[in-house]
């Protein structure tokens, strides 16, 4: 504001009312005696009820000094002061930022239509929006900075002929310098872009360059390589993006994400994973000598109990029975008994050991693969009559009592897994290991009974059974035909029953008709062991 041309014009009376900033002058008690439209406007309030008032009530922080006449003043008409930040206060009590311009009135001079003894003129400007601006931008300025600081990237801004002028932290650690020293070098002498034949590529092939001279914004180029000016090669993801100005390209900013970390991670890990593998290759090697000296014990073992040792057991099973059988030499019964058991004993050994051996001998260590159940339809009480036969070859049978409930109904099974089966059970529930059971006659109950399509087949016996050989096979063959074995035993009770149950084992007789295959044939053929070994 002008405060001379003020002065030329003063004698109009209302000639302040048309300056646009508001405007109080003040006398030497700080009572404000003037203000213009501009002043009420801005303070709230009516123009004569600004005046009167002291200014401190409208500037509450202002310097009292500056309304006193300095003993030397020198020229005191033209003393004045400008672009003072204060804070104002309206009417209702809101404060704004305000800048105040000040000047001296000489208070021996009249002026027109100004209260004599008037001494200073304040002009106020409100800075709130511009003061808000500058805070604004100014906390830009600092989120930019942390943002550029902060990114791992590397970010290069080049004016128009590719000069730095501006460089982050990680870009300077890249280019190999401070970002002061950077300012104004030329990014192709701190940064060689090169080609697939390894030359340099022309400044104008670069993407900063490209971006510049055609406005376009260049798309992320992975895997470029590069040389630093102390000569590192490496290689990095380059983008650039052309900067305008009032829609002129005023330079471009380069984006470098450098990849040597990545490959680093990459080599670490294809090392780890070789350093695994070796490891496994070495436990594998490892693993298949303990597993071929197994095989090798494994038909050590096998020769021994197929050789000498079932050779051993057939001797004395068939000496134990010829002495129990001798018309000519009687025994009493007690030692009768004794020998039976005992050639009972001896026919189950073997039985055992001849599951054990021949699955070795037949199907080989290494085959594992199952032959599978030979499925045909025939009576559940032949398969039943059969199973209780087989059973004197894994126990003595001749002190066992029977109970037999099996309806005549047909059943599409492995006939000679079944009787395995049955015959098994049979053996298990009447064997123990107490030496003071009695030896018989022991009560086996058998049952069979169908619901739908469900076989279900039940043997109980006096002992807990003992032998898990009979078990695991028993289950082999559930497991073969997608069935189940349960073994159930009530507390307090030797005893002991087991339930094997078949699905979808029971057929339509109209459909299909049982196998004309007499039940003398069913006996227990051992083809279960290569679906349990």
């Amino acid at each position: 504001m002008n405060f001379e041309k003020i002065q030329a014009v003063g004698r109009h009376e209302d000639v302040v009312d048309f300056v646009p900033d508001a405007v109080l002058i003040v006398d030497d008690n700080g009572t404000v005696v003037r203000a213009n439209l501009a002043a009420a406007a801005l303070l709230g309030y009516d123009r004569h009820a600004v005046e009167g008032r002291g200014v401190l009530d409208y500037l509450p922080f202002f310097d009292w000094n500056l309304t006193r006449l300095p003993p030397d003043s020198g020229d005191p008409g033209h003393t004045c002061t400008a672009g003072i930040r204060t804070t104002a206060r309206t009417c209702d009590g809101r404060t704004f930022i305000t800048e105040i311009s000040t000047m001296r009135l000489d208070r021996d001079v009249l002026y027109d239509h100004i209260p004599y003894g008037s001494s200073l003129v304040i002009s106020l400007r409100d800075v709130t929006s511009a003061e808000e601006t500058r805070s604004a931008l100014s906390r830009s300025l600092v989120q930019a900075e942390a943002v550029l600081r902060t990114a791992s990237e590397a970010l290069v801004g080049t004016d128009t002929e590719g000069k730095i002028d501006l460089v982050n932290p990680a870009a300077a650690r890249l280019l190999g310098g401070k970002a002061s020293e950077l300012g104004g070098c030329e990014l192709l002498t701190r940064l060689t872009l090169l080609g697939d034949d390894g030359d340099p590529l022309d400044a104008e092939d670069t993407p900063w360059m490209l971006a510049v001279r055609t406005g376009r914004r260049t798309s992320r180029l992975p895997g470029q390589a590069l040389r630093t000016s102390d000569g590192v090669r490496l290689t990095a993801d380059i983008a650039a993006r052309p900067l305008t100005e009032s829609g002129r390209i005023v330079g471009a900013v380069v984006a470098l994400t450098d990849r040597r970390p990545y490959e680093r991670l990459a080599d670490e890990y294809l090392a780890a994973q070789t350093r695994s593998v070796r490891q496994h290759e070495a436990a594998l090697a490892r693993q298949q000598q303990q597993t071929d000296l197994a095989v090798e014990h494994a038909h050590e073992l096998t020769g021994f109990l197929s050789g000498p040792l079932m050779r051993a057991l057939h001797h004395l099973h068939a000496e134990t029975s010829r002495l129990a059988s001798d018309s000519s030499r009687p025994l009493w019964p007690e030692a009768a008994a004794s020998l039976e058991s005992l050639a009972a004993d001896l026919r189950m050994t073997m039985a055992l050991v001849n599951t054990r051996s021949q699955s070795y001998l037949h199907d080989g260590l290494h085959d594992t693969t199952p032959v599978g159940p030979q499925r045909r339809t025939v009576l559940i009480d032949d398969v039943v009559q059969a199973g209780m036969r087989a059973a004197t070859t894994f126990a003595g049978l001749s002190q066992v009592q029977f109970s037999v409930h099996t309806p005549r109904f047909a059943v599409h099974v492995d006939p000679d897994d079944m009787t395995t089966a049955v015959g098994r059970l049979i053996a298990e529930v009447i064997h123990t290991d107490e030496e003071s059971a009695s030896h018989g006659p022991h009560h086996v109950f058998v049952a069979a009974l169908h619901q739908r399509s469900l076989l279900r087949i039940e043997v109980r016996g006096p002992y807990s059974g003992g032998v898990r050989e009979h078990f695991d096979i028993v289950q082999g063959i559930a497991q073969a035909h997608g069935g189940t074995l349960r073994a159930h035993r009530a507390p307090g009770d030797s005893g002991s029953t087991y339930v094997l149950e078949l699905p979808a084992a029971v057929r339509d007789d109209a459909a299909t008709g049982p196998d004309t295959t007499s039940a003398t044939a069913l006996r227990p053929t051992g083809r279960h062991r290569s679906l349990t070994s």
